[in-house]
Formats: C-alpha cells, structure tokens, sequence
C-alpha cells in the first residue's frame, strides 16, 4: 500500500524541496507520513501525478504503470 505515493512525496521533495513536498500534503489533503497507509489506486495516482505537475511544472518521475501492464 502506498509505495509509489510514497515515492512521489520523495520525488517531489527532490525536485523542489520541502516547500514543494509541504505543498503537495496540503493540495491532496494527505500528509507525507500517512501516503504509506493509501492504496496505490490508479485514481489517487492520476490525482498526484496532476499536482505534481501544477506544483514543480515537471512531469512526475515515478510511473503510475500498474504492475505487470504493458505500456
């Protein structure tokens, strides 16, 4: 549960400190200790690469791929 929100908190934090990581918490309503404890639905990944976006004006590094997918 949660690993690639997990690593998409990391990534975030990377790419624009933790103003960025800080900014993402508040626009998903979900703090960086607690994305351990979210599935990793397609949804909720959608949702987060979006802001991710909004946020560093990047692409997310992380894939959002479901295991075991082509493509």
């Amino acid at each position: 549960m949660g690993v690639k929100l997990t690593s998409i908190y990391t990534a975030i934090k990377q790419d624009g400190g933790m103003r960025a990581q800080m900014r993402l918490a508040m626009t998903m309503g979900l703090p960086s200790q607690m994305a351990a404890n979210v599935p990793d639905t397609q949804e909720m990944l959608e949702k987060f690469r979006r802001a991710y976006r909004d946020i560093t004006a990047k692409e997310c590094p992380v894939s959002i791929q479901e295991r075991g997918t082509n493509g």
